[in-house]
């Protein structure tokens, strides 16, 4: 089964969404990379407060977004400021994440039709911010996105469990054939009821939330069955919190559409995202 393309651009979604372009108390750097011939680019916003063991959060954008967009968009910025973490925001190749091609769906565009390196790219990105940036504790790096971002963000967990901590992000589902870890992570998936792009039930072009959400718990060792919790009348939250080295993995179902940032339910996306990346880091 091929994933229909994702489309996913904040800049059609402006009038809706706050405008922040920068924070008063963070500073932004861009960086550049060589990946093999190509030079890749990714924005760093560090807060004033940051001066010490700072978590830093990578946030990937949508399919034919930008690191632009998803900085104006996210809310990253603004939590990141008033909690004193570091916040990344790369740019895929071609506006596209090679989040992968599976039987669980594909995932997009240009970068997947010539199976761009992300996660190669990715971990020296990592790799360079460490030496860039020495006041970040490197067992508290994590990933999040949205829709291409988010397919991409559980790629990166799903290989890379010994760089980042955690996974936590919105609107999309691991598209690799993995079926095991290097270690156990944490790993949280936002998703709307009414996301009619990726939709929340599994059908012929997705693997579904759902099944999604199992299929995390089971590569985490993860046993019993999970607990639902309310978080407004409409939404709520599932969780596995029985799973390998203490690792939790979590399932938030808004009442919302493919752009959870804003859901229609007052649900802050961006605090919960942190909210479940927090208390996690690297033994």
């Amino acid at each position: 089964m091929k994933f229909a393309h994702v489309f996913f651009s904040m800049a059609a979604l402006a009038s809706v969404l706050w405008a922040a372009p920068s924070s008063a108390a963070m500073t932004e750097a861009e960086h550049t990379l060589r990946q093999g011939w190509t030079t890749r680019t990714y924005l760093v916003n560090k807060p004033s407060s940051c001066t010490v063991n700072c978590p830093v959060v990578i946030d990937m954008h949508g399919y034919t977004s930008n690191a632009v967009e998803e900085r104006d968009g996210s809310g990253q910025l603004q939590v990141g400021d008033a909690n004193g973490y570091i916040v990344v925001y790369p740019s895929g190749r071609y506006d596209s994440w090679n989040a992968g091609s599976s039987s669980y769906g594909t995932c997009c565009g240009t970068a997947e039709r010539y199976n761009v390196d992300d996660v190669g790219f990715l971990k020296a990105m990592i790799a360079k911010i460490k030496t860039d940036y020495p006041m970040i504790d490197p067992k508290r790096i994590y990933a999040t996105g949205i829709s291409n971002g988010c397919a991409m963000s559980q790629r990166l967990a799903a290989e890379a469990s010994d760089i980042i901590a955690g996974a936590a992000c919105s609107s999309h589902y691991l598209l690799t054939t993995a079926t095991s870890l290097k270690r156990p992570i944490n790993m949280t998936e936002i998703h709307g009821l009414s996301d009619i792009l990726v939709s929340y039930n599994r059908s012929f072009i997705n693997t579904g939330a759902q099944d999604n959400f199992k299929r995390w718990a089971k590569m985490n060792g993860c046993t019993g069955l999970p607990t639902k919790t309310a978080v407004t009348v409409n939404s709520h939250v599932e969780e596995y919190s029985n799973c390998s080295s203490g690792v939790k993995v979590k399932l938030y179902t808004l009442k919302s559409g493919h752009v959870t940032y804003t859901n229609t339910d007052g649900v802050d996306v961006a605090k919960i995202t942190w909210d479940a990346l927090k208390t996690h880091s690297l033994p």
